[in-house]
């Protein structure tokens, strides 16, 4: 399965990443700010300004790390079946508009907002900074995506392998059963091997549980029942969290 340590290290170290430039790029615009002096002259500046193609530049080394995250993830995904290139690069494809539309969109439109009303107020850039972290999206929340993408890229490859497999191809659900599991998530890792059509008969009523295992943040995901697979599976742990809840 994915290393799910090493989507955690990539979500903080992407997430870290992102926070440095969005900080670097609201202490620019704040000097730019005090240099101009002339409140209007600097709400024209702002708006003329490209800001979200500026923070997406300043992002490029975050956005490079978060290809190669996906490159590590593919790389310890189990193999069953073939996925065409073109399917993997699909995926991939929608992450990263997915992360640009939720990151540099969301974070570009609050800097320009922030900054401007920040040095009309003679606020310094931290905490205009902090404001737009409050205002857009967190440090966390950014790490959080940045988790829950990487694991649905996972996951999405193994679907695709599934509809390719034999129908009789059993799979059992996988990741760690502890405090933070979701009670759907216990239940579908207590429920043991599974053929694709049982999951989607017994589990549908929790969604699209393929894709998105339990939903957000979810660090769980149906594996096919084999040697390697079967070693990811906390069946026993499960069924003891169900027989004490």
């Amino acid at each position: 399965m994915a290393d799910q340590n090493k989507i955690d290290q990539a979500g903080a170290s992407i997430a870290l990443l992102v926070d440095k430039a969005r900080n670097e790029l609201i202490t620019d615009l704040t000097i730019l700010g005090n240099e101009i002096g002339n409140n209007e002259q600097f709400v024209a500046a702002l708006n003329d300004l490209d800001i979200s193609e500026t923070l997406r530049r300043k992002i490029l080394k975050a956005t490079s790390s978060y290809t190669v995250a996906h490159r590590e993830v593919l790389e310890s995904t189990i193999q069953f079946a073939n996925i065409k290139e073109s399917t993997l690069i699909g995926f991939i494809q929608l992450n990263q508009d997915v992360f640009d539309k939720t990151v540099v969109n969301t974070v570009a439109a609050h800097i320009r907002n922030e900054v401007a009303k920040g040095v009309l107020a003679g606020v310094p850039a931290n905490v205009i900074a902090q404001s737009v972290a409050s205002a857009s999206i967190s440090t966390a929340q950014i790490e959080t995506l940045v988790n829950t993408t990487l694991n649905s890229y996972s996951r999405s490859m193994t679907n695709s392998m599934m509809e390719v497999a034999p129908d009789n191809t059993e799979y059992v659900y996988i990741g760690p059963v502890d405090e933070k599991t979701r009670p759907e998530c216990i239940e579908m890792s207590a429920s043991g091997r599974k053929t694709k059509s049982q999951i989607l008969s017994q589990f549908s009523k929790f969604g699209d549980i393929l894709n998105i295992g339990g939903g957000f943040n979810c660090r769980h995901k149906w594996e096919i029942a084999s040697t390697e697979g079967t070693g990811f599976h906390e069946q026993q742990k499960a069924e003891k969290r169900l027989s004490n809840a």
